[in-house]
């Protein structure tokens, strides 16, 4: 290569990171060693997606010599999979839901059935058969009830799960250790149920919801691959792209065709409700 191209190249490395650290800047993402020993496999899932988007920048613009497309490359590596995905939090409210659902309906039997005279002793009871998606806070909640009491460990268990249906369940059981009385057994299971018929909604809308993900991974597939082959067979139909103009023509395009992504994904996203019970006194000490 000449050595104009090489400068190209270069200076589109520079712009390519840059431009990928001002992401992870604002996303909040660590490309260094972390400081802790802690370690996470969400941290260098992004590492290398940030890392990958560096080098498909730097190879498109190579290739074509543009740099708004190699810049438009290195965003469409780095949030094209998280705006065509979606699934993996949908399954996760279901689980949650589920095993709410499953975690109450066994307090209520721990109760009803007098192998549990308290509400202290029915939550550490259920802690044995939690659901393996609320277990690590049933875990939390049991080992907080002793020094901080019931009902602040009710309160930091209603927020590790954030879900409103958490807050429901500790609200009924923060109630019951305030005024005592007989009943809880019966209101957990009706509780059950609701959370039961929660579930079976959830998957319905996110059977709904699976149509316009699947209709934005066919079209970033075809688009990609419409532009690939152009690139590699139909060049000169794209050389007014090569212009100032056509960089600016070519951004305002990659930016609609973000927007669209970007607005299709808020329509297929999983419902965000609002919370009813919130721990605002909690420190972040367990």
């Amino acid at each position: 290569m000449s050595g104009g191209t090489w400068l190209m190249v270069v200076a589109g490395l520079l712009v390519t990171g840059g431009v990928v650290l001002t992401i992870a800047a604002v996303r909040g993402v660590t490309l260094g060693p972390s400081r802790t020993r802690r370690r996470s496999e969400a941290p260098l899932r992004f590492k290398r997606l940030h890392g990958a988007a560096v080098v498909a920048g730097v190879l498109v613009l190579a290739i074509t010599g543009w740099p708004v497309a190699a810049l438009a490359t290195a965003a469409a590596v780095v949030f094209v999979p998280s705006v065509i995905g979606g699934g993996k939090e949908s399954r996760q409210l279901i689980a949650v839901s589920d095993a709410l659902a499953d975690w109450t309906r066994r307090l209520a039997d721990l109760i009803s059935s007098g192998a549990a005279g308290s509400t202290r002793e029915a939550l550490r009871r259920s802690l044995d058969s939690a659901p393996l998606a609320v277990r690590p806070a049933v875990a939390d909640l049991v080992s907080r009830m002793g020094p901080q009491g019931v009902e602040p460990a009710l309160r930091r268990f209603a927020d590790d799960v954030g879900d409103p249906a958490a807050d429901k369940i500790a609200m009924v059981l923060i109630l019951r250790e305030r005024n005592g009385g007989p009943g809880l057994a019966e209101v957990l299971t009706a509780l059950a149920a609701d959370l039961d018929e929660r579930s079976r909604m959830v998957r319905e809308v996110e059977a709904e919801r699976a149509k316009p993900r699947s209709n934005m991974r066919t079209i970033v597939i075809t688009t990609g691959l419409v532009v690939v082959g152009m690139l590699l067979f139909a060049r000169t139909f794209l050389s007014g792209y090569s212009s100032p103009g056509g960089q600016l023509a070519l951004l305002v395009v990659a930016a609609l065709f973000g927007a669209a992504l970007r607005w299709m994904r808020s329509l297929s996203a999983p419902p965000t409700w609002p919370r009813v019970l919130a721990d605002r006194s909690a420190g972040t000490t367990p």
